[in-house]
């Protein structure tokens, strides 16, 4: 049976890796989104820049992980089988839960969730043993209570740190990134070629001192600050000299890094360097380095927590329920060859996650300058702050002079771009370079003050603070970006509240199941990663398509035409599909049918949501003398939106009636029903080929006509006989509400695909086409 830990510790390590994975997915966004949102070099120069920093982050971690995580909870009063439990429960948790948050594309803190993993399988474990031992619940709660000998199990007082770090840095870093980007438009402007020829290099080497700082102080800091001084290496003994000189003398080490800077890129700007650019760079690489050399102990910290505590059962005689882990109290050295693989996977989870673009496009997309499709939808909250901030402008414009408000339009008017820059660049270099220097400076204090500042929060409501100065978030677009980030920041809390829960619900699980639960709880991580994974790709095609769609230029109404022809061909071969579905799910009953159905539905819906986002931007790139294309194109959106409004109802009436268990459907309503199904179908197969052929002669349009009545009189068939019923007291009420919502939604359905070849007849009649 003891072998089941030998099992346990290579387990963790094998989650140690995938957790690895999805943790840079989600952080990776701390340190790539002002390189990439500004396109301040190639894709590929900044990945090699943040790989670079990752490696070195990694290898110079100090490579101590704390076991106890900062006095989360006190090994001391756990055996050896339950702090197993417990580092279990918490790596399954972190993977489960932060792959759930990438695929979302929503950007979260490893540290938070791991605190509160930790928090909550730590809690779960001592309720157990209050209640299997018999002890008074209130130890719990109590950080002394000498009458049981014990000083407690948990550290409440972290979990209300981590709570005060979200408000915190949610106030501080969004109202200083708003600040300092308000002073650097107002002096920069969004003009600031000329300028940055003069001020470029002074500002930049202000921007390099800062970011110098921080990385010395966060990225470096923990090479000397958590090692052993009598088990340093000759490198990190002559950086501890380094880092207490600088410790002792900030002042000058800032003036002289600043004055060294600056005249560096004066030089280099001779030779056309742009000092922005070199400012982002640098801080993409000094944020990468931070984060791998601070944040790796929350991916591998666990599992070597877990394998130290092994070892020193392996070393006892004690049987695992006997032995308490008073040796996890201190710090564990980390080999160098594990921080060295550490860092590979890491450099490679950066070039190749999917899932870590995705998390990064959600922060770009919420501060982009230029017009994006908005992820998040308005709510109520929302509304009112976006409301009451227009209230309190308009209040401000009236008291203020107009001079000073004319200047201020003129700075921070934005330059107008070509289609090309806004699809690269999101936003310009002076903001990016805000980001990096806000971010790193408050990181880097608050790390200096002990303050618990999130490096992942900073970040993100830095660039959000950024975005608002910069009056990226104008009446357009304002109510949808406070919705999103007010959907991050739930999110944060969301992700305490989460970590806690579930993995105390997992540590009870492996506690009381053994072998069992932690195969289950094995199983359920590959069956979430694999669904995790299924999600992410189907949303990458579905965003793959609407960039196409929106990437379409329509030249001339023939290739208007031909492109929407075969759009509304595919469209209604989908709409047949799901038709016929339904039918089979109300006349069978089979709600697989209908969810299918459902799905299709969806498709359909989203497909076409996708192409009313592209509308303006379609109808905007046409030239002056192109308006029928562009009429062509709105006017088929129209119809096709009728045509879907009709078939939801259908679908959803349909999925009620079968889920709510009401009674199905007469046979002689099944019978009927089939003889329309059939004459829809004979229908709808017809246009589609008309369409497909482009057949717009009077011909087809009269035998359309023909097959369009055929289908009308048998609808009225149906209608006649079910009023016949309803006055029999033979059909319920249930009952015709969906007979009637079927023939009727139908009926209209038929009438406004009718229309697709009347319109496109109408075209060709006109003389605007060629053959």
């Amino acid at each position: 049976m003891d072998q089941i830990y030998i099992i346990i510790v290579g387990l963790l390590f094998c989650l140690a890796f995938f957790d690895l994975v999805v943790g840079v997915s989600n952080d990776a966004v701390n340190f790539l989104n002002s390189a990439i949102g500004s396109n301040a070099a190639k894709w590929r120069t900044i990945m090699i820049i943040a790989s670079v920093g990752i490696m070195l982050g990694a290898m110079t971690s100090g490579g101590m992980m704390e076991v106890a995580r900062k006095g989360i909870f006190n090994p001391q009063y756990f055996y050896f089988n339950e702090i197993m439990v417990i580092f279990l429960a918490v790596m399954i948790t972190d993977i489960i839960l932060l792959d759930v948050f990438n695929t979302f594309g929503m950007p979260t803190s490893t540290t938070v969730s791991i605190v509160f993993e930790i928090l909550g399988a730590s809690f779960a474990l001592s309720v157990i043993k209050v209640l299997e031992d018999g002890l008074p619940m209130n130890i719990l709660f109590n950080h002394d209570n000498p009458e049981a000998g014990i000083t407690g199990f948990m550290n409440w007082e972290k979990a209300g740190d981590i709570v005060y770090s979200i408000l915190l840095s949610v106030v501080i870093a969004f109202t200083v990134g708003a600040l300092v980007q308000f002073i650097s438009r107002f002096f920069f402007s969004f003009r600031y070629d000329n300028r940055l020829k003069f001020a470029g290099s002074i500002f930049s080497g202000v921007a390099f001192a800062a970011i110098l700082y921080f990385l010395i102080f966060k990225g470096m800091g923990s090479v000397v600050k958590d090692v052993d001084p009598n088990q340093m290496n000759l490198f990190q003994q002559n950086f501890k000299y380094f880092y207490d000189w600088v410790a002792i003398n900030i002042p000058v080490f800032l003036f002289i890094t600043f004055i060294i800077s600056s005249i560096t890129l004066f030089f280099l700007q001779k030779w056309h360097v742009n000092p922005l650019r070199m400012v982002v760079l640098f801080g993409t690489f000094s944020l990468a380095m931070a984060f791998a050399g601070n944040d790796l102990v929350n991916f591998i910290g666990v599992p070597i927590a877990g394998w130290q505590a092994f070892n020193l059962w392996n070393q006892s005689a004690a049987a695992p329920t006997d032995l308490l882990m008073t040796g996890l109290a201190g710090k564990v050295a980390t080999p160098y060859f594990m921080l060295l693989m550490a860092g590979i996977v890491m450099s490679l989870t950066l070039w190749f996650s999917k899932k870590a673009k995705t998390v990064t496009e959600t922060e770009i997309k919420l501060g982009a300058q230029s017009e994006v499709a908005e992820r998040f939808k308005p709510n109520y909250v929302a509304r009112a702050i976006v409301n009451s901030s227009s209230s309190i402008n308009k209040e401000l414009i009236k008291v203020l002079p107009a001079s000073l408000i004319a200047r201020l339009n003129l700075k921070f008017t934005a330059v107008d771009v070509t289609e090309n820059e806004k699809a690269v660049a999101h936003f310009d270099l002076v903001r990016a370079s805000v980001n990096l220097v806000t971010a790193s400076v408050l990181i880097a204090i608050a790390t200096d003050l002990k303050l618990p500042l999130s490096t992942t929060y900073v970040s993100f409501m830095v660039a959000m603070g950024t975005s608002l100065a910069d009056r990226a978030w104008g009446r357009e677009s304002a109510v949808y970006r406070v919705a999103g980030v007010m959907n991050v920041i739930g999110g944060w809390f969301l992700t305490a509240l989460t970590a806690s829960s579930v993995a105390a619900l997992f540590a009870a699980i492996m506690y009381y199941g053994g072998i069992y639960g932690i195969s289950f709880l094995a199983l359920l991580v590959v069956f979430s990663i694999y669904k995790t994974s299924k999600l992410h790709t189907n949303k990458l095609k579905r965003d793959k398509l609407s960039e196409t769609r929106e990437a379409i230029n329509y030249k001339d109404v023939n290739e208007t035409l031909g492109l929407l022809t075969e759009n509304v061909e595919s469209s209604l071969g989908e709409i047949k599909r799901t038709l016929e579905l339904t039918n089979i799910g109300i006349t069978k009953e089979n709600r697989r049918a209908l969810n299918d159905a459902n799905d299709k539905l969806n498709d359909l819906n989203l497909k076409y949501s996708m192409v009313k986002n592209g509308l303006f931007k379609i109808i905007k790139k046409n030239h002056s003398n192109e308006t029928t294309s562009a009429h062509l194109y709105v006017l088929t959106y129209d119809l096709m939106q009728d045509i879907l409004q009709s078939l939801t109802l259908i679908v959803e009436s349909a999925t009620v009636h079968v889920k709510n268990n009401h009674k199905p459907l007469t046979k002689e309503q099944c019978k009927h029903l089939g003889v329309i199904k059939y004459l829809l179908s004979d229908y709808l197969t017809y246009l589609r080929e008309t369409i497909a052929a482009r057949d717009f002669s009077d011909a087809r349009l009269e035998e359309l006509i023909t097959r369009k009545n055929n289908f009308l009189r048998e609808i009225e068939e149906a209608t006649s006989q079910q009023i016949n019923g309803i006055m029999n007291k033979k059909y319920g009420f249930k009952n015709t509400s969906l007979y009637f919502t079927l023939l009727l939604e139908m009926k209209d359905l038929v009438a406004v695909a009718a229309r697709f070849l009347k319109l496109y007849t109408r075209i060709s009649k006109e003389g605007k086409l060629t053959k």
